[in-house]
């Protein structure tokens, strides 16, 4: 329940805003309410429940973490590890603008390698915040802001090595994860915990296991192996034929 006071910011979870919102601060110039400037600076981020992966590699990305200097600015830490999407994009982009065509196999590796490296570094930077004692709302923001446009070079590896480029199953999988992403967000807004798991399958099996079968389909004859029909794919299969 909402308890507001003439005194305090103005909770904007109070109450739903579909199509007018309140004007914003500097005589409704800015993108936000003075309210929402307050609330910003006050707020803690809070994460959601660690899963089995979450908690097995917290002490790697501890120990990595260690390695930085202290004079490392955390939010450096998040801008490198997003540079490993732009490079990831930005080759695949090269090889296949529009993600309907055959990449060279090093690309494919190299895309699963950037999405390993950049969330070993997304979970670093709040590390060294803390270890810095540079933790802040805005650092929350440029990371997850970056978090949302690296979606991107997820979709664009997987659409790669897939060639799903002006399908439908292109479409779907960028509205879905998108999708997932807004959600996520949103549900933090009104409780003030992010989630990032669903029991023990979560952002960190996503990411690593989107980077592993990146690799693993860059040792594979892609075209052959995802027109095949799954039935003929099967070795028993075919000894039952013969």
């Amino acid at each position: 329940m909402c308890l507001q006071s003439s005194t305090t910011p103005k909770d904007g979870t109070c109450k739903h805003v579909w199509l007018f919102e309140d004007p914003t601060s500097r005589n409704n110039t800015a993108s936000l309410s003075d309210d929402g400037i307050e609330f910003i600076a006050a707020h803690q981020y809070k994460s959601g429940h660690y899963t089995f992966l979450d908690n097995y590699f917290n002490p790697f990305w501890t120990q990595l973490t260690d390695y930085l200097p202290m004079t490392l600015a955390p939010n450096m830490v998040t801008f490198v590890g997003a540079l490993h999407c732009w490079l990831a994009y930005c080759v695949l982009w090269y090889h296949a603008p529009h993600y309907d065509e055959p990449v060279p196999n090093w690309t494919i590796f190299l895309a699963g390698y950037c999405t390993m490296a950049y969330y070993t570094f997304d979970c670093m930077d709040g590390k060294q915040a803390r270890r810095t004692g540079a933790s802040s709302p805005l650092g929350q923001l440029f990371d997850h802001g970056f978090d949302c446009i690296c979606n991107l070079a997820h979709i664009s590896t997987n659409s790669a090595y897939l060639m799903i480029g002006g399908t439908a199953y292109f479409s779907l999988l960028q509205g879905s994860l998108f999708f997932a992403f807004f959600m996520a967000q949103w549900e933090e807004y009104y409780t003030g915990e992010l989630p990032h798991a669903m029991g023990n399958f979560g952002v960190t099996e996503m990411n690593y296991g989107l980077g592993l079968f990146a690799i693993i389909n860059s040792f594979l004859d892609r075209d052959a192996f995802w027109s095949t029909l799954m039935k003929e794919a099967f070795w028993f299969n075919r000894v039952v034929q013969h």
